[in-house]
């Protein structure tokens, strides 16, 4: 029996709970059945008869004492450990009780592998997707190996394809330290748990909401090439970034930096800041930071909004290439059609190359990164900084 599934990682913050309750909702819609494994052990059972003076509340009442949006085959947190516990009967603070925590699951891990087997007895041959939802702290994964332990065992175990997926806030892009800082964990975190991965840009819907503008189109930031580019606009140095303020008032900026630009006294503060020893190093860090990245050349994001069908279906179709999901289809219907022997015949054999050859359906398409650009961006080209820089330069003459 093989089981196909997906590792939800990322930063606090970035979206996981959401994005496990969305998927779930979704690959039920399309026929999948699919249940959720919480591993983070502080997503906490909540009792709500703690909230409630009544002593009649039904404690037994999912809908009001658990607060996983998601149903569950196996919640860490009530079935195993659970943080708030360790932090009281050891005296430790969070970071510290969380390691303790994926350690002690580490260490017990015959009897998380004992629970997930006895639960998934009643699916018989018709075991669910599963979705394992991992807490986001960075040290679990820089340097420390309980995770990647856990997951080799369940994939032994269970003959399980999993596929990472490495949630980022999609605000990121509208800080150039935040991006690098963003791409270098990604990096880390493909290294680290080395297996198949798909980096996703999260919460797109609300890019157009934070009032803060970007000096690339949205494509650059899907890409992750050239990383360089972004070093200019280190701390507002570069072209476009004065005022940072609503993409409605652009007129109202660029009214502002022009007057600012013909500013003698301004322009010297300016380079004098630049020149100093700590932005000049604040540079040369960032810069190495872009080269260590672009080394690995790894890295690409694909943009997701949870709350729409399209994209989360463009996600599910490039997961399915990842952790082989995609060829199930095609084998199963085509059972009847193998040999006596037990071998394949031709026509299993051109399902699979048909599988492996096809496209990505313009996933990451130049057409597809621009609708959802303009969709929740409200960003045309000649408002990208970048671009209105080498706009005025066209128009200035040459002296």
């Amino acid at each position: 029996m093989v089981l196909y599934g997906q590792v939800v990682v990322g930063p606090p913050g970035s979206g996981k709970t959401t994005y496990c309750n969305g998927m779930q909702q979704y690959l039920r819609l399309i026929g999948r059945e699919t249940l959720v494994i919480n591993l983070d052990p502080a997503n906490e059972y909540n009792d709500a008869s703690e909230n409630d003076s009544s002593k009649n509340t039904n404690k037994h009442d999912k809908q009001q004492q658990d607060h996983l949006p998601y149903e569950t085959l196996l919640d860490a947190s009530e079935d195993i450990i659970n943080l708030s516990s360790v932090m009281n009967n050891l005296n430790l603070g969070p970071n510290g009780g969380l390691i303790y925590c994926l350690e002690y699951m580490e260490h017990h891990v015959e009897g998380l592998i004992h629970i997930i087997r006895e639960r998934l007895e009643p699916f018989g041959e018709s075991p669910p997707y599963l979705l394992l939802d991992l807490p986001g702290q960075v040290e679990l994964f820089t340097h420390n190996t309980c995770v990647q332990a856990l997951l080799e065992c369940l994939v032994k175990q269970f003959d399980l394809r999993l596929c990472s997926i490495n949630l980022i806030d999609s605000h990121a892009c509208t800080d150039v330290t935040k991006f690098i800082s963003a791409a270098l964990l990604s990096t880390t975190t493909m290294l680290r748990l080395e297996m198949p991965s798909l980096n996703v840009l999260s919460k797109i819907d609300l890019i157009g909401s934070y009032g803060e503008s970007m000096p690339f189109n949205l494509d650059y930031y899907m890409g992750c090439n050239e990383l360089d580019r972004l070093i200019p606009y280190l701390n507002g140095s570069g072209f476009g970034s004065i005022g940072h303020g609503s993409r409605k008032g652009s007129a109202e900026d660029d009214d502002l930096e022009d007057r600012l630009m013909d500013d003698e006294e301004y322009l010297k503060a300016r380079a004098k800041t630049q020149n100093t020893l700590f932005h000049r190093r604040h540079e040369k860090l960032h810069r190495q930071l872009c080269e260590v990245i672009e080394d690995f050349s790894l890295l690409s994001y694909m943009p997701l909004n949870i709350n729409d069908g399209e994209s989360v279906g463009r996600v599910v179709a490039k997961i399915d290439q990842c952790n082989g999901y995609v060829f199930t289809t095609g084998l199963s219907s085509n059972k009847s059609k193998s040999s006596s022997d037990g071998n394949m015949t031709g026509s299993n054999f051109n399902d699979m190359f048909d599988c492996a050859i096809q496209t990505e359906s313009g996933s990451n398409s130049y057409e597809y990164i621009t609708s959802v650009q303009e969709r929740f961006m409200g960003l045309f080209q000649d408002e990208i900084p970048e671009l209105r820089r080498k706009h005025e330069e066209m128009k200035t003459p040459n002296v």
